[in-house]
């Protein structure tokens, strides 16, 4: 894994063989907040410790016996919208772990909604390519607008079909894996906000027989 990774990704058991979607999907949020206030987050040598945050994270929402956050609301409403339907515990295991979630910002933001500087973004662009390059997913559905308008472009970038469903179009592209193979990107609405799981389904449904 390129040092250039802090946060390093959250690699569900079953991601591999693609689990019970049978496609190998990354989730890509957007930034953690971090109320610690270090000045050099993101530092390997000084935060060694956070670079499991991610895998905190989602290991917190997938435990049963931790109190339910705000927060966790967000990833309920993505599952949903993967699979389309109410979810439950057994089932929620079955989703998370047959997926690959990542945060791009490689820094922690002071709250929830922040943005990061253009520098941060930009900065990002090499850990994320080194984590399509080292775990291969065939689609990446982003959360958020913001996020999808700083995704990186460049020469490993191409633009795909758009994707219409119920007058409302969401744009697609590709990025290109080294060694060969692309994988496909979209980007939902962010999951934390007035997220309609029951539309989305249908987009993603869409997007992951391309």
């Amino acid at each position: 894994m390129s040092m250039n990774v802090f946060f390093q990704p959250f690699v569900g058991r079953d991601y591999t063989t693609g689990g019970i979607f049978g496609k190998r999907i990354m989730v890509l949020g957007e930034s953690h907040y971090c109320d610690e206030g270090c000045t050099d987050c993101g530092n390997v040598a000084n935060h060694r410790e956070c670079r499991t945050f991610t895998n905190g994270v989602v290991n917190d929402y997938l435990n049963e016996d931790k109190p339910r956050e705000r927060w966790m609301s967000t990833f309920l409403k993505f599952e949903r919208s993967l699979v389309g339907h109410e979810t439950e515990w057994p089932e929620r295991q079955r989703i998370w772990q047959s997926v690959l979630f990542y945060n791009y910002l490689q820094v922690a933001m002071g709250g929830p909604r922040k943005a990061g500087s253009d520098a941060e973004y930009r900065q990002a662009e090499q850990a994320l390519f080194s984590v399509l390059d080292q775990y291969r997913p065939q689609y990446i559905i982003a959360w958020g607008n913001r996020l999808w308008g700083q995704m990186p472009g460049g020469e490993r970038w191409q633009d795909g079909d758009a994707i219409s469903i119920d007058g409302y179009t969401v744009n697609t592209g590709n990025y290109a894996l080294s060694g060969g193979g692309r994988v496909k990107v979209m980007a939902v609405n962010h999951p934390s906000v007035g997220y309609s799981w029951d539309y989305w389904h249908k987009v993603i449904e869409t997007f992951l027989k391309r």
